[in-house]
């Protein structure tokens, strides 16, 4: 069946769009809760109007996701657990964890599908985990799973973390910078080598006919 949308259904259609989907599926879901219509002439007419009102409310909601990323930056989401041996967590963190960490932060509820964990956090660390905050906003949270035991408290266990990482990242960088600089002397090298051999056939070149002359 043919449907126009009169709202917005993850995953299904944005609203003011044109699109065919199963009988069933609209019968049953779309129509009856007003989230579709079907696409006669007449409802075809509102297409263009809804379109232009969804761009808008769209626009609203990634400005305004956009200031929330601005919340999250230099504010780690600190997640302090029980912890076993060998840093692995009795439990674990969920992404309903770090939806409610993230809403703290941030001054509202966070549904926690918005949280794109990949899988469940079990081990100390540091994680970037992205959020989803609007269809084409998707910012990052840093965050922190320590040890709520740690013989030298939360908050410094926490700064340990963030220090190994600034640390890591550092030497990665000065470590890629180094290859890069090798990789552009070994291309410097290899170029002057490919003049000088140019330069030695073109020498050769010249004194070959030379001797031809003075024969």
């Amino acid at each position: 069946m043919k449907v126009l949308f009169l709202e917005t259904v993850e995953g299904s259609g944005t609203r003011g769009e044109v699109k065919t989907v199963a009988n069933g599926y609209a019968r049953n879901y779309l129509l009856p809760r007003g989230f579709a219509a079907p696409a006669t002439p007449a409802i075809l007419k509102r297409a263009d109007r809804l379109v232009a009102e969804e761009e808008d409310r769209q626009r609203t909601l990634d400005e305004q996701a956009e200031q929330l990323v601005g919340k999250l930056v230099g504010h780690p989401l600190v997640m302090a657990v029980r912890v076993g041996e060998q840093g692995r967590l009795f439990g674990s963190v969920t992404n309903a964890d770090v939806a409610e960490k993230a809403g703290e932060i941030l001054g509202e509820g966070l549904d926690r599908r918005r949280v794109l964990l990949p899988e469940v956090i079990r081990q100390v660390g540091v994680y970037s985990v992205p959020l989803r905050l609007s269809r084409h906003v998707t910012g990052h949270a840093q965050v922190v799973v320590v040890d709520v035991d740690a013989p030298q408290g939360v908050d410094a266990a926490v700064q340990e973390l963030l220090a190994s990482l600034a640390a890591a990242e550092a030497t990665a960088q000065e470590e890629a910078l180094a290859a890069d600089r090798i990789a552009a002397g070994e291309s410097e090298s290899g170029q002057s080598a490919s003049d000088e051999a140019g330069s030695s056939e073109a020498e050769t070149d010249d004194a070959t006919s030379e001797d031809s002359a003075t024969s």
